[in-house]
């Protein structure tokens, strides 16, 4: 009887308690001298050690390349969990109204100085994204919510990772399909995933290496300076971003893309004449089978995760409703020792 009582009072607390309240007092802890971090899982020690013994040199270097003290801001909590699902739950539970998209390998919260990092790709990856998104912070403690997406995330890219194939191809596949995102499409946020993100991430990080290399990094510097010195009172994002472009490069935001979108144009224009049409057609077909390969295994992803999230949630329901049942007196007949059948 004891245990039926039991059950029925843990599944009662699974449901009122919000996420995350029956792990409290459960938290391991450590620090540095700008971040506090806290994981869950005994076997996350290690994911942490190497964490806490890297971040002090990537704070200095990325809030330096971005011009700020390093005690801009005050502390950096840190919070790492075993995967993108624990992930995805304990961020929902500690930031009210936060929808975070399920893939996420990790996520920051700037105004809140507050960072999410799950380690189910290893610690390469993990110290990578780590570096990604102290980026995030970096440039929130810097412009205050008013820089756009497309550069939130094109600096960080460029700030935590080496150049990639992969992004290069993603960019001259849609730059040569006409396939390219308006920036001010990618202001407030980008796809949810597939493709069209990978296009966004790829344009971003391009987009934000031809302002550095075309204006020089002084000019560049004093782009992100004007972002982060706060207009009117009623001063949207986009009006922050248009003083900060002019003041920086004496032009408006439409201007420089349309530049940029010309110097891809015309790179793409060299190609027949230096390869020959041959190539070129070569390319196009390469690219369309690249686009067509990917779109494949990008199925064929969301087909294994659907499977994947089927199967937990039969055995979830299977085991709520073993811990359920009323105990065998109450309705068995046999008192638990049913007949043999021959």
């Amino acid at each position: 009887m004891r245990r039926w009582v039991l059950a029925w009072l843990v599944a009662l607390l699974s449901v009122c308690l919000p996420e995350g309240a029956l792990a409290d007092g459960a938290w391991q802890h450590d620090e540095t001298a700008h971040y506090r971090f806290r994981w869950l899982d005994g076997s996350l020690r290690g994911f942490a050690a190497g964490l806490v013994a890297g971040v002090e040199a990537h704070h200095s270097r990325i809030y330096g390349e971005l011009g700020l003290s390093p005690e801009a801001g005050g502390p950096t909590e840190v919070v790492l969990v075993s995967d993108a699902d624990a992930l995805n739950r304990i961020a929902r539970a500690e930031n009210e109204g936060s929808r975070p998209p399920e893939w996420a390998d990790g996520l920051a919260y700037p105004l809140r100085r507050r960072i999410y990092l799950q380690a189910s790709r290893g610690p390469d990856e993990l110290d990578k994204t780590f570096q990604h998104e102290i980026s995030h912070v970096a440039l929130g403690t810097l412009a205050q919510g008013r820089a756009p997406v497309w550069l939130a995330e094109g600096l960080a890219i460029q700030q935590s990772e080496p150049i990639a194939f992969e992004r290069i191809w993603l960019l001259t596949e849609a730059a040569t399909m006409g396939a390219l995102h308006d920036l001010d499409d990618l202001a407030a946020g980008f796809p949810a995933g597939g493709a069209r993100a990978g296009v966004a991430y790829a344009q971003s990080v391009h987009f934000v290496g031809y302002l550095r290399k075309t204006f020089g990094e002084e000019r560049f510097a004093r782009f992100l300076e004007v972002l982060g010195e706060p207009g009117g009172p009623s001063e949207a994002p986009e009006a922050a971003l248009d003083r900060a472009m002019r003041a920086a490069f004496r032009l408006p935001l439409a201007t420089v893309e349309r530049d940029w979108r010309e110097s891809l144009r015309l790179w793409w224009g060299w190609i027949p004449v230096v390869f020959g049409s041959t190539t070129l057609w070569a390319v196009t077909v390469l690219l369309l089978v690249g686009a067509w390969r990917r779109k494949r295994r990008e199925k064929a992803a969301r087909l294994a995760v659907l499977r994947s999230r089927e199967a937990e949630e039969m055995a979830e329901d299977i085991e709520v409703a073993h811990a359920l049942r009323p105990p065998p007196s109450l309705f068995d007949p046999y008192d638990g020792q049913p007949p043999t059948i021959h």
